[in-house]
């Protein structure tokens, strides 16, 4: 009895690694590396002054630095974006909580959720780079997630 119980699972078992192994034409290779632009909108998403309110004000990101966003003007709002004491960047939207700098130096998506806190992350370009040992660091886009508000 014991020895069909034994058997019953090594089959089982031999059986199940079999289903786990895929041969080579079947396996997904997902792309890593960087990004490397930030790209306009090819449609822009029309927002008020009064629909970019909302979204005024100062975010803290992962890295500790701080998003700020404003506006100036009524209809057609010109929106405006900058992190920390850095420029400024004129930012259009490309969707209802997406933006872009029309200078492609930062994009965000920021989720306001219903219950006050925020999400969503925020591309900044980041220029070449020279290291002290002489490599060069080519410019490329960094992620950084919005923490709070």
């Amino acid at each position: 009895m014991k020895t069909w119980i034994l058997a019953g699972t090594m089959g089982v078992c031999a059986l199940l690694a079999n289903a786990q192994t895929l041969p080579d034409s079947q396996t997904v290779t997902i792309p890593g590396g960087r990004l490397h632009a930030i790209e306009l909108p090819a449609h822009r998403h029309l927002m008020t002054a009064q629909e970019f309110a909302p979204f005024r004000g100062g975010y803290e990101l992962a890295n500790g630095q701080v998003l700020h966003l404003r506006n100036a003007g009524s209809i057609g709002a010109f929106m405006y974006a900058r992190i920390d004491d850095q420029e400024e960047h004129r930012i259009v939207a490309s969707s209802r909580d997406t933006f872009v700098a029309l200078d492609r130096q930062l994009a965000m998506r920021i989720d306001l959720r219903d219950d006050g806190s925020v999400g969503g992350e925020v591309l900044m370009q980041v220029p070449a780079e020279k290291l002290a040992n002489g490599d060069l660091v080519p410019a490329h886009v960094q992620n950084m997630g919005l923490a709070s508000r």
